[in-house]
């Protein structure tokens, strides 16, 4: 076999180049520490780490998530704490003011006093989160929640829906409430029925709120009282209760007797005081009030105190319904704020789930991209000896030719 001088040295420059190549891979994971520079270093593998990556960048999105989450729900549990706080000191007032000792005019800076509280519980619901959205806007977090109507109301232009945030592989957590859930759908009354004195009423009489003895039949009733004097001036007082048909529940001149129990389809009340005769009272299902009017109501009765027995009758008769309506909202919000409590430990759950899993990962990535550096280190002293070598032989073949033999 001919082998010209030409075809041997290429043969030691191709050798040469090979070593070089293999020496210059081993550089590249040695210098970078992962045994993958390139895909086609290991194709099977190449595709694990892509998946396994993109795994672990959802995982840490996840882990963000919740510290969204996290500061979002603290926002509203922080706020929850102040409503709270506010309806409490309400209900302290409320107290203080159903009561004859006080003079119009102490009554006027309670008045004051309960309205600036309910300014400032208005202001609580239109909170806002670290990003400026609305905390209390359901799913329209750009839309300011709470407004003053033009016929002095509360209007809500929120809506019912929650934020979602994923915090796991398979796991969403809502990151906030509606306004409707925490301020407006609380039942007025005693959350089964609501008793309501008539505006007109003459007399003294004081209702209580009443309770349930059983099921409450659904309907509109009214608790009518008649008055007689007698010729010696002793009075005697009777009662009817109709329904909305004017159908007889209890019968007409039925004694009543101040502290007696007024029981009926499921309704228990007393009343305290003289009625006037036609006075009445009207019991009617519970309805979703907004905690905001609750109070605006009772502003306005306390300022509508002149002095007169039925002015008195009027102002207990609202402040017994803000009573039992304050309590029925601080149960509301006590049963938000144990959600937003619950979603909070749930964070704090799913949060050390996803550290594991994605310590899994990095585990697991780890030992399909890593290097392993004692081999490594071999490996390249290998080349290394393989690209000295092969550069002495070219040397040496270098150097040889048939003129020197001749």
């Amino acid at each position: 076999m001919r082998i010209s001088t030409h075809q041997s040295q290429q043969v030691a420059i191709d050798a040469m180049l090979d070593q070089q190549k293999k020496l210059s891979m081993v550089q590249d994971q040695v210098a970078t520490g992962r045994r993958i520079t390139r895909p086609s270093d290991d194709p099977v593998a190449a595709a694990r780490v892509v998946n396994l990556r993109d795994t672990l960048e959802t995982a840490e999105q996840q882990q963000k998530n919740i510290g969204a989450a996290r500061t979002r729900l603290t926002m509203e549990e922080s706020v929850l704490g102040n409503v709270t706080s506010i309806i409490q000191r309400v209900r302290e007032l409320t107290v203080q003011a159903n009561n004859d000792s006080l003079t119009p005019e102490d009554r006027g800076f309670v008045a004051e006093e309960v309205a600036q509280l309910n300014d400032e519980l208005f202001n609580l619901a239109n909170s806002t989160d670290s990003s400026g959205g609305f905390l209390f806007s359901g799913s329209k977090t750009k839309f300011r929640p709470f407004n003053h109507s033009a016929g002095n109301g509360f209007e809500y232009h929120g809506d019912d829906g929650q934020r979602f945030m994923l915090i796991g592989p398979e796991r969403q957590i809502a990151t906030g409430d509606s306004g409707s859930k925490v301020f407006r759908n609380i039942k007025d009354g005693n959350g089964e029925f609501a008793i309501f004195d008539n505006e007109r009423n003459k007399g003294s009489a004081i209702i209580a709120p009443g309770n349930s003895t059983g099921d409450f039949v659904d309907g509109h009733y009214a608790i009518v009282f008649a008055k007689k004097v007698n010729p010696d001036g002793s009075k005697e007082f009777s009662y009817k209760v109709t329904d909305e048909k004017g159908e007889v529940i209890i019968p007409e001149g039925t004694p009543y007797k101040a502290g007696d129990a007024i029981t009926f389809k499921g309704v228990n009340t007393f009343i305290q005081g003289e009625p006037e005769d036609g006075d009445f009272f009207v019991v009617r299902p519970s309805e979703n009030q907004d905690v905001f009017t609750t109070i605006d109501r009772l502003v306005k009765a306390l300022r509508g105190v002149n002095g007169n027995s039925s002015d008195h009758a009027g102002l207990h008769n609202e402040a017994n319904r803000a009573l039992v309506g304050l309590d029925q909202s601080l149960g509301n919000i006590l049963e938000v704020r144990a959600t937003v409590g619950a979603r909070l430990n749930a964070l704090d759950g799913q949060e050390e789930i996803n550290d594991s899993y994605k310590l899994q990962i990095k585990q697991t990535l780890s030992k399909v991209e890593d290097l392993d550096y004692s081999k490594a280190v071999s490996e390249l002293n290998l080349k290394l000896t393989g690209l000295e070598a092969s550069q002495k032989a070219f040397t040496r073949v270098q150097g040889i030719s048939l003129f020197n033999y001749l």
